[in-house]
Parts: structure tokens; C-alpha cells; sequence
């Protein structure tokens, strides 16, 4: 488990070096950061370029972390986070210049439909045999310790925080270093349930689906209207002096063309 997440490290690492040998090129922006929003980047570079001639270069899977470490070295113009920055992030400068919302929720690669009780939730992680109600075995993947998602299930589910902690000492399950890892991982495991935000399923068009929770399933819609109550938030992070292309990046953000085009890969602007 520890060589996994060491060797796919190793491998973001030289991804960086590979492409930040220098600082970030004029009409170009180099944006990267949770992997839940490579796609999504993806998808609106084709119209960020065709409306301020900048060259939109998303760098994969780079995480949270790495991303915002890579803005404060001036080799990323902006950074997708999933989490808020710490203290010592704005420390180098760092600044949350804008905000993302997502429904979040659990998948699986069985056919479904499946649904689960809130309150029982935390029960499957703690359990040494879980099983699904037709007798399947339940097969979790696990999230490095220092990963977004784990603070997002704790605070939306109490006594998750407890429950992953003491699976972390088991040596038999899977530990998914990246979130395209994560969905890879449960697309292969028969009875497989991992967390994902809906964004990242949706724009990847994985073939995996959502289990509903308290008799809901998570769509944008439900979770816009309160009735599906778990969304996860991401932050758009600049330098403390944003660069011309980071600027023009926020601005097309803000427009009516590109919050059109989030909606419809699962995400809005702005916190609740």
C-alpha cells in the first residue's frame, strides 16, 4: 500500500518537473489541482480559448496539495483545491479568489439501484465484514491520509473520522492515491463502494453509479434544492498577485457560457 502511493508520488513529481521548468509562458495558463476537476478543466478550455485567445494547459491529477505549493512557486497560474488553504499556504502569499459546489456522494460498480441510510454509513466502514443487503461483500478503498475526501465524509457523516482511522490498520484493503485511482479502483472491484463527487463521475462518464442515500439520489437538482443534503466544496486558488491569464480564467468563470457548461458537469459557483 505504502509502495503505491509512493511510486504514483514519484510519478506526479516528475509530471511537475516535466512541465513547470519554467514559469508560466504569456498567453497561457497551467492549472491543475484536485483530481476530481481534470475533466471538467478539460471541457472548458476549447471555450476559454476561443473567447480570450489564451491556451487553457491542465496538468492531471496533481492534488490539492501539490497544486497549491506549485501556485505559491509561480509554476501554476490558478489551482483547483478541495479543501480550504492552511495556514501556512497563505503564508506564501495564497488566496481562495473563488468557489465550486458538487454534490457528493458514494458509488459503486454494481448495476443498482442501491440505496443506504445515512445512519448507517459509518456502520459499513466499521464493520469488519460489510455487506450489502443482497449478501455481497462490500469492498472499500481507502484515500491517503492527508486527502480532501477524508475531511469531507467526516464532517458529513459523524464518526466516519473514527471508522477510517481504525481501517487504516487493516493491510487487505486498497488505498487509491489520486481520484481518477479512486474511480478505476471501484470500477474493477465486484460489490466496490467509494466516495466521489459527482462532478468527477459525471464529466469522466464513468461506469459507475451512485447509491442513494435516505432514499435520495444525488443529482445537481437535489442537492440544489436541500432534498439531497452531501456536496463538497472546491476553491479556486491564486497567487496573491494573480497573473493577466489567472484573471481572465476567473472572469470567463463568472460568465454566463461557462456556468451554463459547469451545470451541466455537476457543478455551480459559489457556497451555499
Amino acid at each position: 500500500m505504502k509502495l503505491r502511493i509512493g511510486l504514483v508520488a514519484a510519478l506526479i513529481g516528475s509530471v511537475i518537473g516535466a512541465t513547470m521548468a519554467g514559469p508560466v509562458a504569456a498567453e497561457e495558463l497551467k492549472i491543475g489541482g484536485t483530481g476530481a476537476v481534470t475533466d471538467v478543466l478539460r471541457a472548458l478550455a476549447a471555450d476559454f480559448t476561443a473567447q480570450t485567445g489564451i491556451a487553457l494547459a491542465v496538468l492531471p491529477s496533481l492534488g490539492s496539495s501539490g497544486a497549491n505549493s506549485a501556485v505559491a512557486d509561480g509554476k501554476l497560474g490558478l489551482a483547483v483545491s478541495g479543501r480550504e488553504l492552511r495556514d501556512k499556504e497563505k503564508a506564501r502569499g495564497l488566496q481562495a479568489v473563488g468557489s465550486l459546489r458538487t454534490p457528493y456522494g458514494f458509488v459503486t460498480s454494481r448495476p443498482g439501484p442501491d440505496g443506504l441510510a445515512s445512519t448507517d454509513i459509518v456502520g459499513l466502514y466499521k464493520s469488519a465484514r460489510p455487506l450489502w443487503p443482497d449478501g455481497m461483500p462490500v469492498l472499500i478503498v481507502l484515500r491517503p491520509a492527508d486527502d480532501s475526501d477524508n475531511e469531507v465524509v467526516a464532517a458529513l457523516f459523524p464518526g466516519m473520522a473514527d471508522a477510517i482511522a481504525q481501517l487504516r490498520k487493516r493491510r487487505d484493503l486498497s488505498v487509491a492515491a489520486t481520484d481518477q485511482d479512486n474511480a478505476d479502483m471501484a470500477e474493477r472491484m465486484k460489490g466496490s463502494l467509494v466516495g466521489a463527487t459527482f462532478t468527477q463521475i459525471k464529466a469522466e462518464k464513468r461506469n459507475l453509479r451512485f447509491v442513494a442515500i435516505d432514499g435520495v439520489m444525488p443529482s445537481l437538482e437535489a442537492y440544489l434544492d436541500g432534498s439531497y443534503r452531501y456536496g463538497k466544496l472546491l476553491y479556486l486558488i491564486a497567487p496573491a498577485t494573480p497573473s493577466a491569464e489567472a484573471k481572465a480564467f476567473i472572469d470567463f468563470l463568472a460568465g454566463p457560457a461557462a456556468r451554463s457548461r459547469l451545470r451541466d458537469l455537476g457543478l455551480v459557483a459559489g457556497a451555499r
